[in-house]
């Protein structure tokens, strides 16, 4: 019996190893080191084996969520569509979306500007939002541009903090018009609940509304003051000469005049609204938040 050299024993061994291959493990068990194989130079038949094409790490998984740097990498081809909304971050406007939209929109809702449900339920900066954020910078002499920049944010704050929270004197009887001089708004409170938020405009200087606690004591469907020959349709008298009514006077020209002491509102609908469900004795509450 011949014994074999050296040389033909290395030679077998290489070329049995080049032949092995893994077996995977189990699920539940640890994997085993990556066995050493001969390099491609030192086996012909590992040479002769395809390799597998390189899998791109950075494409998303088909059950996962996309990875938003996938997405912006995806943004920067040529002529690729935008796939990812502008961030929400000041000034907010027009196709910008989330949280600090949300609170832009819940603060103009809490002072009684309109936004579509389609809006706020996708915490959109839509149409609807762009309005309300130029009526709110026009009542409050900001230059009206429907963009929420620093300025605007920071008066929003002002005005509608502590959100949704009235007076007390607002809140501890059934109904009652909580009118706050500040935010110029008069709400329509039922069981503690502001039904109904609409804007107000007050007394002009010298002439200024009254404050405090009072209730409503006559009503008159379309009225024309004795005093100043106006109209006053809808007026609901509170303090004296003093009542809530529709002002045409508010609804023309804004707050760029005052009234003489009279709480004006400059929607028609809801005056009317106003005077069908507001009974005589209703509490009024005037006040400085």
């Amino acid at each position: 019996m011949h014994r074999a050299s050296p040389a033909l024993l290395v030679l077998a061994a290489l070329l049995t190893g080049s032949m092995v291959t893994a077996v995977p493990a189990a699920a539940d068990e640890s994997p085993s080191p990556t066995p050493i194989t001969a390099s491609p130079a030192a086996s012909p038949s590992a040479s002769a084996s395809p390799s597998p094409e390189p899998t791109s790490s950075a494409a998303p998984s088909s059950d996962g969520p996309v990875s938003v740097n996938v997405v912006m990498a995806a943004q920067t081809a040529p002529g690729a569509p935008s796939l990812v909304p502008p961030r929400a971050q000041l000034p907010l406007r027009r196709g910008h979306y989330g949280y600090r939209v949300a609170r832009v929109q819940e603060r103009l809702d809490w002072l009684g500007y309109d936004i579509d449900a389609s809006n706020i339920s996708r915490q959109a900066y839509g149409g609807s939002t762009v309005a309300a954020v130029k009526a709110f910078q026009t009542k409050n002499w900001l230059t009206p541009t429907g963009v929420a920049d620093r300025r605007t944010w920071t008066m929003l704050a002002r005005m509608a903090e502590p959100l949704g929270i009235l007076p007390l004197r607002c809140t501890e009887v059934k109904q009652s018009l909580c009118i706050d001089k500040t935010t110029r708004t008069l709400r329509y409170v039922v069981n503690g609940k502001a039904k109904m938020t609409t804007d107000a405009r007050f007394g002009a200087s010298g002439m200024e509304t009254g404050e405090g606690l009072f209730t409503i004591k006559e009503k008159s469907f379309d009225h024309v003051s004795s005093l100043y020959h106006s109209w006053m349709p809808r007026a609901m008298f509170f303090n004296g000469d003093e009542a809530v009514h529709y002002s045409p006077d508010f609804a023309s020209v804004g707050y760029s005049r005052g009234s003489h002491g009279c709480v004006g509102i400059r929607d028609m609908d809801i005056a009317t609204a106003l005077f069908e469900k507001v009974a005589v004795g209703t509490r009024v509450y005037v006040y400085w938040s």
